[in-house]
């Protein structure tokens, strides 16, 4: 598909930097990639996935964070 697309050149500069790609056509394509990739109904996470993979502080007190302390 072809198409014009109007990009502001500084995000675009940012983004070229970050993954070494000076190609604007590959570029949009990684980025378009990585979107669906991220944002796929069937993609959803389930928060039982981290068992055992993340380690929680004792001193970790999560009830303080809800009323700002």
């Amino acid at each position: 598909m072809q198409t014009t697309l109007t990009i502001d050149d500084k995000l675009f500069q940012e983004a070229a930097n970050l993954v070494s790609v000076r190609n604007p056509n590959l570029l949009v394509e990684m980025a378009l990639t990585e979107f669906v990739e991220n944002h796929r109904e069937t993609k959803k996470r389930d928060i039982r996935e981290l068992v055992g993979k993340v380690e929680i502080s004792p001193e970790y007190d999560y009830k303080k964070l809800r009323i700002g302390e």
